[in-house]
């Protein structure tokens, strides 16, 4: 990736979807946050936790991945922006500041979607690194379920 588009933030569009659609093997990181995940997590029939308003970052190592930024508020996604600049950086753009930031490989963030691994499980395992509030962090047990 070239230093102009490292630092540019883009954001993501809901998809038209009527249902919540399913996690198959063949879905990447990529696929997921800029294709699904407002499907998933909008569409999940989970009773949605309202007191819920965050911004967590995913880092994404591997094929397919990347880095992409979500703010919920009231316990619906309400944004995804993919490469999301942080504070520091040249790009004017509206920043979305994370509380929490998760690191993994595309392969670990495909195994906790289709439910191999729990997060703390990965965590526990060594396959993922969080920084920034840990209670957030805490609640990824709870939060994977809406994914």
């Amino acid at each position: 990736m070239d230093d102009n588009t490292s630092n540019q933030s883009i954001d993501i569009k809901p998809g038209d979807f009527k249902e919540r659609p399913a996690i198959t093997n063949e879905i990447t990181p990529v696929e997921y946050f800029e294709r699904l995940i407002f499907a998933r997590v909008n569409l999940c029939p989970l009773p949605k936790i309202e007191s819920l308003h965050t911004v967590i970052r995913f880092d994404i190592d591997g094929d397919n991945g990347g880095s992409w930024t979500i703010a919920v508020e009231f316990g619906l996604l309400e944004r995804v922006v993919r490469n999301c600049s942080l504070p520091g950086t040249s790009s004017n753009e509206t920043k979305l500041l994370p509380v929490s930031t998760f690191r993994m490989d595309s392969e670990t963030f495909m195994s906790i979607l289709r439910r191999e691994y729990t997060p703390q499980k990965a965590f526990f395992k060594r396959k993922v690194k969080i920084a920034g509030n840990m209670m957030i962090a805490l609640k990824m047990n709870v939060l994977v379920n809406y994914l």
